[in-house]
């Protein structure tokens, strides 16, 4: 048998193995219910879509005439993203060049009589199963991309193509990045290599640019038109346009409208990846010693993980300095807030925050004081509460990625001398402060990028400011009580919270993260009605009475009232569930 075969037959048995695993932990309510609506979402959302007749409708139709005058500008945008994912393997990663084994693997392969061509040939092998599975799913979640041309199999050999000439590159860049710091280059030199190569080509980017393309008008951005023939401007200046042709080619294959130019586009992405193959196999790179240690880290972290542990280990750290200073005595959950501003590092200081918001309200000032620079002010805003209001949704989700470590730390500090709610708002106060920092920082950014001139808004200036008033004041209750929401979640469905909030994957886990997410939106819309009732009650009351400015300031206090009310009740109530809880019996090893 030769090597080929027997990687082969190593790397089939493994993925036999494991999805037989999968299947056999179906056997577990918990795997089951969450395999049935995964598999509920694909079939409604994916898959009920391959079985209708595409064929003739007009309007996809139309779009797919469309197509084929945006694929070039669709392959010059995603040119241009390519080219920043490159620039940031190069810029950014500092470990040294290893391939992906485990133990075993490694106890297998690297005692062999193989060559080292042959373990790169067999982790490029490896990875072509998760690329294929990424392409079936990129293929099918897209909707075989409708409405750009082609069909199913372009598409997916466009994915394909794309995704094995990054695979090659990040690992052809790894091995670079070795061989540099084998000739002395160390990865602060390189990098700074690296940012001198990308200012030199942003240097000649923008002197060809702003000789042919100004700043955006707002007759640029009057419509999807507009903006179009703006973009086809700019990405098509020279020397831009030199810059992203090699990144445009990979991506050329997937934007072809028609089969004549996909095969017209083929051939260049083919060449672009074959290199990439001849760069990597051809690296005489010594990655033993370094694969070796990544696989210890990866047996760590999978160790710790059936342990229940969050984290294999803590990794060393320079002495930091206190937030603040903590008295002997006093307020439990603020020694909590204490300790967790220490680990999370420098970056979470008072003094981090101010400088943000100086240097916003200074570069937004400088943006309001040139009209041509106003519509990328109004851009900056409209991206601001977008992002506020994603937070608010999507912040507290990310509490249960921490399920783990949450319920281990609990199974600990149920031994303090503190009562149960205590512990429940030690724990969540941190993220509380952090998230309340971070919505006001959007919502500055927003209030100074969206202030119109006089007269164009029915609110005044003063009026204005009270509405960011208000607004401010309802979203530190809002985000603990989101919080606490998803908190309840960890605690009253551990088992569930443990497998969608953690790693891993497979249909089941998308299925409990659905049903997780679900359940905390339901619940999320209930806490806010009172809220919600007792803001329209407030604001009729007091607009007839007292005017609207006033009003704008008590409606967002009795709304903060009720829902400070309700954080209160639901920290009181989780408190007591914390003093009953058992993770021995919630949670059975």
């Amino acid at each position: 048998m030769s090597a080929t075969d027997a990687l082969l037959y190593l790397h089939f048995t493994t993925l036999r193995n494991a999805l037989g695993q999968r299947v056999r932990r179906l056997r577990q309510p918990k795997y089951l219910f969450g395999a049935l609506a995964g598999l509920g979402y694909f079939w409604l959302f994916v898959f009920r879509h391959l079985f209708r007749a595409q064929a003739g409708r007009p309007a996809e139709l139309a779009a797919v005439d469309a197509a084929g005058h945006l694929s070039p500008l669709l392959a010059q945008l995603a040119g241009l993203a390519l080219f920043v994912i490159v620039a940031l393997a190069w810029l950014i990663p500092s470990r040294r060049a290893a391939l992906s084994f485990s133990e075993a693997q490694v106890a297998f392969l690297f005692p062999a009589p193989v060559t080292r061509r042959t373990l790169i040939q067999a982790q490029l092998l490896r990875s072509q199963f998760s690329i294929l599975l990424s392409v079936l799913f990129m293929t099918l979640l897209f909707g075989r991309g409708r409405g750009l041309g082609g069909n199913a199999w372009t598409h997916a050999c466009g994915w394909w193509l794309l995704f094995s000439t990054l695979n090659l590159h990040f690992l052809g860049a790894s091995f670079a990045r070795e061989q540099m710091l084998g000739r002395g280059i160390n990865p602060w030199r390189r990098r700074l290599l690296v940012l001198g190569i990308l200012l030199g080509l942003a240097a000649a980017a923008w002197y060809g640019l702003r000789r042919t393309v100004i700043l955006p008008t707002e007759a640029d951005l009057a419509g999807l038109p507009a903006l179009r023939a703006y973009a086809e401007r700019t990405l098509g200046s020279a020397p831009l346009r030199w810059i992203l042709v090699p990144f445009a080619l990979v991506a050329r294959p997937y934007f072809s409208p028609d089969g004549a130019s996909f095969l017209a586009a083929l051939g260049p992405a083919v060449l672009l990846l074959l290199a990439h193959y001849a760069w990597v196999v051809r690296a005489d790179v010594a990655f033993e010693e370094a694969s070796l240690e990544a696989s210890a880290r990866l047996a760590a972290r999978l160790a710790a993980r059936r342990e229940g542990r969050w984290r294999s280990r803590q990794r060393p750290t320079k002495p930091r300095a206190e937030p603040f200073r903590l008295a002997p005595s006093g307020w439990a959950p603020t020694a909590y807030l204490w300790k967790s501003l220490i680990d999370l590092g420098p970056l979470y200081r008072w003094r981090t925050w101010v400088m943000a918001c100086a240097l916003t309200v200074a570069g937004l000032t400088w943006l309001g004081s040139d009209p041509e620079l106003r519509p990328l002010r109004t851009a900056i805003g409209a991206g601001a509460l977008t992002l506020g209001g994603m937070g608010l949704i999507y912040g507290p989700l990310l509490l249960r990625g921490r399920a783990g470590q949450i319920l281990q730390q609990l199974d600990v500090t149920k031994s303090y001398p503190l009562r149960g709610w205590t512990v429940v708002l030690g724990e969540l106060l941190t993220p509380m402060v952090l998230m309340t920092f971070i919505e006001w920082f959007f919502l500055l950014a927003a209030s100074l990028s969206l202030r119109t001139r006089e007269g164009s808004l029915a609110l005044s200036a003063t009026q204005s400011v009270a509405g960011a008033i208000g607004v401010a004041l309802l979203v530190p209750p809002l985000c603990g009580l989101l919080f606490c929401v998803a908190y309840a979640g960890i605690l009253f469905f551990p088992a569930w919270a443990t497998t969608a909030g953690g790693p891993g994957g497979g249909v089941e886990v998308v299925g409990q993260r659905l049903i997780y997410t679900a359940g905390y939106l339901v619940v999320l819309i209930v806490a806010m009605l009172p809220a919600a009732a007792a803001a329209v009650i407030t604001y009729l009351l007091a607009n007839w009475l007292l005017g609207q400015t006033a009003a704008l300031i008590l409606t967002a206090l009795a709304a903060s009232a009720v829902l400070g009310g309700e954080l209160a009740a639901t920290l009181w109530w989780l408190g007591d569930k914390v003093d009953r809880f058992d993770l021995s019996s919630e949670l059975p090893r």
